[in-house]
């Protein structure tokens, strides 16, 4: 059995922990890991991570907390990483109105761009939304033909929100919501009906948690855990060109 988890944020790890957090993932057969940036420092970290050690790959990006006006500076500094060794997607990017909603302007402006600068290296954009879905929809929609593509990040929504995503062409990412009492029935509806070559596994935390997330899924779905994870780990590959 393989696993894959598209989100987490491994940059915050001291070396120690995460010397032993990547060797438990390799000991679960967790063998792709995508570790998401938050800011331009963040980015320029997670990159160097990715860079010494084959299973992690990086995403840069600025996260909606960290929202900054999209200078010319900002805009030369995230082309710069782009072009880096094992960058595969432009994350965490998107709207978050729960944390940051004074900055929601800064957000948006900021989400355009980063939208462009994905399309422009066509590499994935991994979306992160809380309580912003119109907002979103407006604005990724006006970018549908366009060729971008890319992951909603944590997906709780439901059977409504599920067809906006996947009418977009977007891949859905389950994460350890799934694991919470706080689950919904909605959420689960959403999730059986979510296509198979759409589903991604996430954790936005140790790596080591996708085993769970699978599980879960794979009764919530009813099929095997080796089904789930596999199919998971190709669609996360397919998404990124990654063999």
């Amino acid at each position: 059995m393989v696993y894959s988890d598209s989100h987490c944020h491994l940059d915050r790890y001291q070396p120690e922990l995460l010397a032993e957090t990547l060797q438990q993932a390799k000991t679960s057969h967790i063998d792709f890991i995508i570790s998401q940036g938050m800011s331009l420092e963040s980015s320029a970290d997670t990159i160097r991570l990715a860079q010494s050690h084959h299973e992690v790959y990086a995403a840069i990006g600025i996260h909606p907390w960290n929202a900054i006006p999209p200078t010319e500076e900002v805009q030369q500094q995230l082309q710069q990483l782009t072009r880096q060794e094992k960058v595969v997607a432009i994350g965490e990017i998107g709207l978050d109105y729960v944390r940051a909603p004074e900055t929601k302007e800064i957000q948006r402006e900021l989400l355009k761009y980063e939208l462009l600068l994905a399309r422009e290296t066509s590499l994935a954009a991994n979306i992160h939304c809380r309580e912003a879905h119109q907002d979103i929809m407006d604005i990724l929609r006006a970018e549908k033909g366009s060729g971008l593509n890319g992951i909603i990040h944590g997906f709780t929504g439901n059977l409504s929100t599920l067809k906006d995503w996947l009418d977009l062409g977007f891949y859905i990412s389950i994460g350890r919501r799934i694991l919470s009492d706080d689950e919904t029935a909605s959420l689960e509806e959403a999730i059986r009906e979510i296509p198979s070559d759409r589903l991604i596994t996430e954790t936005d935390g140790n790596p080591i948690d996708v085993v769970q997330v699978v599980r879960k899924l794979a009764l919530i779905r009813g099929t095997s855990e080796e089904q789930i994870s596999s199919t998971a780990t190709i669609n996360l590959k397919r998404l990124h060109g990654i063999d």
